[in-house]
């Protein structure tokens, strides 16, 4: 009876990851289906056709194809046996930052609901119906992928639920006060401070609410780095991985909206992308100072 036990405990795991790979996957096709309509002339969801008829739009649109493509290779890399043969790093790096664009939308999800709900969008060039499908499926592919990933780690990385790590550094506390630098300009911009940001931009409820996550998650960044060597690993592990990566992820992405285009973009100041790149920096800082004190045998 143990060893029936045992082997249903064993088969468990690969079905929850088929279901879960497939379901992240599923999760991609709404938005696919937008950009690649866009991308080829269509105008499914398009109030003004000519909002993606420019550069800058047709470069942002197969750019965030390609990272919905890339989370479906993921899925795929999480799930079937080839995906542990792939070098740590390769694996590691996409599903971080998936972490980090994933994760805030997810815990956003019933506010950003709320507010597509509440919220009159009609001199926008898109159909009110394209914000629930791209969020909704921002947060379905996110469930299910983390979800992916936990199963595969937990599977490939065992000792990480048991190992121990040594006291953070001097990187480390840097770290920690980039981190409440940080957390604070996010907490400022949740209560309506204009600091670095467009000028006239007006910032609806979801977005603030955002911004609380993001300031949370980077406060837990610091909590969790100071009691890296107390108790066990995997709880503060989870707390860093996703903090640091939302906060370069989707520091990253305003980077990328600042910079190079979209709708942050026009009035952009140099100080509000010189604060999307501190943050970047600060979340890579974070994932470095851990992973200097994960034991080598994890």
């Amino acid at each position: 009876m143990t060893s029936t036990v045992a082997l249903r405990a064993r088969t468990s795991i690969p079905h929850a990851r088929l279901v879960a790979c497939y379901a992240a996957i599923l999760g991609t096709f709404p938005y696919l289906t937008l950009k690649i309509s866009w991308v080829t002339g269509g105008t499914i969801g398009l109030r003004d056709p000519s909002f993606v008829d420019t550069s800058t739009m047709r470069f942002a649109n197969l750019l965030t194809a390609g990272m919905d493509a890339a989370a479906i290779a993921l899925a795929f890399a999480l799930t079937y046996g080839w995906g542990r043969r792939i070098p740590a790093p390769l694996v590691l790096f996409p599903a971080w930052v998936a972490t980090g664009l994933l994760a805030p939308i997810v815990l956003s999800s019933p506010v950003i609901g709320v507010d597509l709900l509440s919220a009159s969008s009609s001199a926008l060039p898109l159909e009110d119906w394209v914000w629930a499908v791209v969020y909704g499926g921002f947060t379905w592919q996110g469930v299910a992928l983390l979800t992916a990933f936990v199963l595969y780690a937990r599977d490939r990385w065992p000792v990480l639920t048991t190992a121990h790590a040594r006291p953070v550094g001097p990187l480390g506390g840097l770290v920690g006060v980039a981190s409440i630098g940080t957390a604070a300009l996010h907490f400022a911009w949740a209560a309506g401070s204009t600091f670095a940001l467009v000028p006239g931009r007006t910032v609806g409820l979801s977005a603030r609410f955002l911004d609380v996550v993001v300031g949370v998650l980077t406060l837990l960044i610091v909590a969790a780095l100071l009691t890296l060597h107390r108790g066990r690993l995997w709880p503060r592990l989870v707390v860093i991985w996703t903090g640091a990566g939302s906060m370069a992820g989707w520091g990253g992405w305003m980077l990328f909206t600042t910079v190079l285009g979209g709708p942050l973009a026009e009035g952009a100041t140099l100080v509000q992308a010189a604060v999307y790149a501190v943050q970047v920096t600060v979340g890579v800082l974070a994932m470095a100072a851990l992973l200097r004190r994960i034991p080598r045998t994890a």
